[in-house]
């Protein structure tokens, strides 16, 4: 026997809801990987890039299969043992904190926002950067490679330490994603550590080739 309209239409929503949260995922994972593909980088590393822009989005795809069985299982079970749908549904939603969703909406909004200034600022500080090579260059007062390799590593640790600092941002806001978001956490300050110790080495070896 099939449920009444009115759960179909419960159930339907509910469905719509682990699909709408997928996109909003895929969407600021979007602007996340955009940070670094509108930089200057090479075709080699873009197609890296790629690759795991295409394991991130693949991920994101399985959680939304399970997110939508669990949902569909959820609710059979409930139906099952004779309660509606709708009345639990509701009896769920009253457990939601007072301001969840204005939070919700309020934090998305702000990783938004981010995301779209850290590409402007990135842009400012490539440029910045850009002109402080050419001017150390043009000093002739180091070796030449040296200098090149001082910058690179400046321009990988700042690009990449904010597109994983962003990305955390978006993990850390879910709490079912808590030990996802705290291994990421730690991730992230050893990537920092080691960016900022290769860079430090670049930068004294650099200084011994003064000329």
């Amino acid at each position: 026997m099939l449920p009444p309209l009115e759960e179909l239409m419960v159930l339907a929503l509910l469905l719509a809801g682990v699909v709408g949260i997928y996109y909003a995922l895929k969407l600021h994972y979007i602007f996340a990987f955009g940070l670094v593909q509108k930089t200057d980088i090479s075709a080699k590393k873009k197609e890296k890039i790629e690759k795991i822009k295409s394991y991130v989005f693949y991920f994101l795809k399985v959680l939304l299969f399970f997110g939508l069985s669990i949902v569909l299982v959820s609710a059979f079970i409930v139906l099952e043992e004779g309660i509606s749908l709708r009345q639990y549904v509701l009896e769920y939603w009253d457990t939601i904190p007072e301001g969840f969703w204005l939070s919700l909406l309020w934090t998305l909004t702000r990783i938004a926002v981010i995301i779209v200034l850290m590409r402007y600022v990135l842009k400012m500080i490539y440029h910045f950067l850009d002109k402080q090579e050419t001017k150390s260059i043009q000093k002739k007062r180091y070796n030449t490679d040296n200098i090149k390799r001082v910058y690179l590593r400046l321009h990988n640790s700042i690009k990449y330490t904010v597109v994983l600092g962003v990305i955390y941002r978006i993990i850390h806001f879910f709490p079912f994603l808590v030990e996802v978001s705290d291994v990421f956490l730690i991730a992230l300050i050893l990537f920092v550590c080691i960016a900022l110790a290769i860079t430090m080495k670049e930068f004294f070896l650099m200084l011994g080739t003064q000329k």
